[in-house]
């Protein structure tokens, strides 16, 4: 019980046992400080100073968001324009292409970007660098793996390639959110090296930007498609003049408009017509009644008891007859044939004088007027119903020609329509097709002046200070890892022995109250 309360009341650990730990381990700390210092140090002045070229490029909103594609489609192109950040997508992944990176290592030689490799030995610059880069903690799992990637593939690949890879690490681009700027920026033990890289990566852009967002073939396909669409606007031209030219129409509503006003007339001549043909034909038919009641002469005057000349001439030849039969008599026999022949023209002279009046009535006619006048205008009715019917004849015949003019003129029409509806239509396509020629033109004069919507904010500028190794940094760096990695190690070594060094020790581990100890001097 006394011991136990000897123990609970022996003082807690104090700040005199931190400072006991550091006193025990102060070789350890101090090699350990020394080591880290010297080798940032070491390393940090070793290292290969490494220089940053930078620039800045703005992809500004131009003819690039609406390209014309002569595949698209023979109507109406229809422009789409990309969203910006897409667009800066697109930008960055053709910086970022294989393609513009093979150029550039061609442009200047795989030996310019593997010369910091290739001096010295290898393996021992590799280990060099591999210090430097995980002691300076800049980008630590980057350059681990370009590392790694440099100690795998070195060997075992083209000297080209380790150009391209080499170039690809070196190489940053990036952008900012919603920002149009791109910042590149390249790194190289050679200033000058570094900004001459940038400057023929960023013109390479530019070319492959211009030829990536043109479509090829453009200009000629469209000079083809307006010559061909020329040719056929004249031809059409060509067709509906000489149609009008054969036809003899010059408007087509203005023609019809003269034959429909020339065509109502003639009908209404024709109605015309067919009524006074009508009223004729009934006042001829009342003439040719009214003649018919109506006698051509008409007695003017009658004059009664007048001798008539013709029964006395009769008379006077009958008494010559008798007295030629009594001559007769006396000289034939009253059966002989002479005398029979007398009696039988007495016989007839006799009967003739019988039918004849002793007196005559003497009649005086005249031409009767009414009947006169009457047929004369029965005449001027005829001539006029003969007139009428010529007329009508002549007027059918006009409007056979007429409507035969119409159908013509509608046919005319229909060609005349096609035709305009045609060359509308080759008009519409080749003025289009001009336009699309123009647009062109402009973007391939555009691509050969080398005109697009990059622009450079920022010429490729190498600074004039390494931007590695940053020795403040890494020797603060390696100031701090020293102290705080001695001090570490200090408790861990304490933490890991477990031997008594002190009373304390005895109490805290042996659970026994400490009667005497003797401290241990070293000898002198």
């Amino acid at each position: 019980m006394q011991t136990e309360q000897s123990i609970n009341n022996y003082p807690q650990r104090s700040l005199r046992d931190f400072y006991y730990i550091l006193f025990r381990h102060k070789w350890k700390v101090i090699l350990f400080f020394l080591a880290v210092v010297v080798t940032v140090t070491v390393g940090t002045f070793l290292a290969t100073e490494i220089y940053k070229a930078e620039a800045k490029l703005l992809v500004r909103i131009g003819r690039e968001n609406v390209s014309l594609d002569p595949t698209a489609t023979t109507g109406q192109v229809i422009s789409i324009g990309q969203s910006r950040e897409s667009e800066i997508n697109s930008e960055l992944e053709i910086l970022k292409s294989r393609e513009l990176t093979e150029k550039v290592v061609d442009a200047f030689g795989p030996k310019v970007f593997l010369e910091p490799l290739e001096e010295g030995p290898s393996l021992r610059a590799a280990q060099d660098r591999f210090r430097a880069i995980r002691q300076s903690f800049q980008e630590p799992m980057r350059k681990v793996q370009n590392f790694l990637i440099d100690l795998d593939l070195i060997h075992s690949l083209s000297d080209r390639e380790k150009a391209v890879i080499q170039l690809t690490k070196n190489l940053e681009i990036e952008t900012q959110k919603n920002n149009n700027i791109l910042f590149l920026s390249y790194e190289d033990r050679s200033p000058q090296l570094a900004q001459n890289v940038l400057t023929k990566l960023i013109d390479f852009f530019k070319d492959k930007h211009i030829t990536t967002h043109r479509t090829a073939g453009s200009y000629k396909f469209f000079d083809t498609q307006a010559d061909q669409l020329r040719s056929q606007v004249a031809r059409a031209e060509d067709e509906l003049k000489n149609l009008k030219s054969k036809t003899g129409v010059a408007s087509l509503d203005e023609q019809r408009r003269i034959l429909l006003n020339r065509m109502g007339a003639m009908q209404q001549e024709v109605e015309s017509s067919q009524a006074a043909l009508v009223i004729s034909m009934a006042k001829g038919k009342d003439l040719q009644e009214k003649l018919a009641g109506i006698s051509p002469t008409l007695v003017t005057q009658e004059t009664k008891g007048t001798g008539n000349q013709a029964a006395d001439l009769m008379r006077a030849r009958l008494y010559e007859l008798q007295i030629k039969e009594q001559d007769l008599i006396s000289r034939y026999t009253e059966t002989s044939q002479p005398v029979r022949e007398i009696r039988r023209q007495i016989a007839e002279a006799q009967a003739l004088l019988d039918k004849e009046e002793p007196t005559r009535t003497q009649v005086t006619t005249g031409i009767n007027t009414t009947h006169q006048q009457l047929n004369l205008d029965l005449i001027k009715e005829m001539a006029n119903l003969s007139s009428l019917e010529a007329k009508g004849r002549v007027l059918k015949t006009q409007q056979e020609a007429a409507r035969e003019e119409l159908k013509v003129l509608n046919n005319t029409e229909v060609k005349m329509v096609n035709l305009q509806r045609e060359l509308s239509l080759l008009d519409g396509k080749y003025r289009k097709y001009s336009d699309n020629l123009e647009q062109a033109r402009i973007d391939q004069a555009m691509e050969s002046n080398k005109i697009s919507n990059i622009s450079v904010v920022q010429a490729a500028t190498a600074s004039t200070k390494p931007v590695r190794p940053r020795k403040v940094l890494n020797l603060a760096l390696g100031f701090f890892l020293g102290i705080f990695g001695g001090l570490g190690l200090a408790f861990f070594s304490e933490y890991v022995d477990h031997s008594l060094k002190t009373p304390q020790d005895v109490e805290e581990k042996l659970q026994l109250q400490l009667l005497a100890s003797i401290p241990y001097l070293k000898k002198k």
